[in-house]
């Protein structure tokens, strides 16, 4: 049975005021999402999606330099070549605007008015130095004390992997629990092992979806690995900033008679 709820907008022109989620997930993937802060769904994407997934990574890839290098990152902090708003540089990214499994568990755990945040590319190659990441977060938001009034942000990034993941290519490394430490510190130029962390080793096409304040990183990509590459899709609710403010591309060509929910994603709806 698909995880079920449904939400009522109090807004007296809101186009759908009330909206039934049904996500295809159980209510003890939504707990341990939750919980541990993030879930992982193997293969959840497959087929001819991932194989024109792919083949868009490496255009966006080689229009960027990959080819000649641009992956190696004089930052030793964030390794690999990172691309930007995916939506506006590729028709094949825009199927991923309404991509239910992700956006229906976003609308589950978040609320029913989403945006997409962010549309990233992030590939490392083998052979190549500073490829790993440090530890880091995505939301460095949070003051100590709270304010009284203090409305937290909350980020649902997808990481969708088009390659597998394995001690070759990179695992990925997560500290369960990490995104309710709030508080607790977390210094840049950190690559060191962590008691609690975890590894993941997940075949292409799977997803981990995680709250943006989890501790993670990307292992290095050993010398005899291969490519890896990786979507990061990210929603927010409708009244945050996003990362990836669309437009001036291709989601230029749906704004003029885009129903709501487009309008919505978009970040562009004006309901919140």
């Amino acid at each position: 049975m698909p995880y079920t709820t449904t939400y009522t907008i109090h807004s007296f022109d809101n186009p759908q005021p009330t909206r039934t989620i049904e996500a295809d997930v159980t209510s003890e993937q939504v707990n341990s999402l939750l919980t541990d802060g993030y879930l992982v769904r193997e293969s959840l994407v497959s087929g001819e999606l991932l194989e024109e997934l792919r083949a868009a990574a490496d255009e966006i890839a080689d229009a960027n330099g990959a080819e000649v290098g641009a992956a190696q990152n004089s930052s030793r902090q964030f390794g690999g070549l990172f691309i930007r708003n995916l939506m506006d540089k590729h028709p094949t990214f825009l199927k991923l605007l309404k991509f239910e499994p992700t956006l229906s568990l976003a609308r589950a755990v978040l609320g029913p008015q989403v945006q997409v945040h962010a549309s990233v590319l992030r590939v490392t190659y083998p052979g190549q130095e500073k490829q790993e990441t440090q530890w880091h977060f995505h939301q460095r938001v949070i003051p100590e004390p709270m304010p009284p009034w203090f409305g937290r942000p909350r980020v649902l990034d997808n990481l969708i992997y088009l390659d597998d993941l394995d001690d070759a290519t990179g695992p990925f490394c997560v500290v369960p629990g990490s995104h309710t430490r709030l508080h607790d510190p977390l210094y840049g130029d950190d690559f060191s092992d962590k008691p609690d962390q975890v590894l993941l080793r997940i075949p292409a096409g799977s997803c981990v979806t995680a709250d943006a304040g989890l501790w993670h990183r990307g292992m290095a990509t050993r010398p005899d690995g291969k490519i890896r590459r990786l979507i990061i899709l990210g929603y927010s609710p409708t009244w945050m900033k996003t990362v990836d403010r669309m437009g001036g591309g291709l989601t230029d060509s749906l704004r003029e008679n885009a129903d709501w929910e487009t309008r919505e994603l978009l970040g562009i709806g004006g309901y919140y």
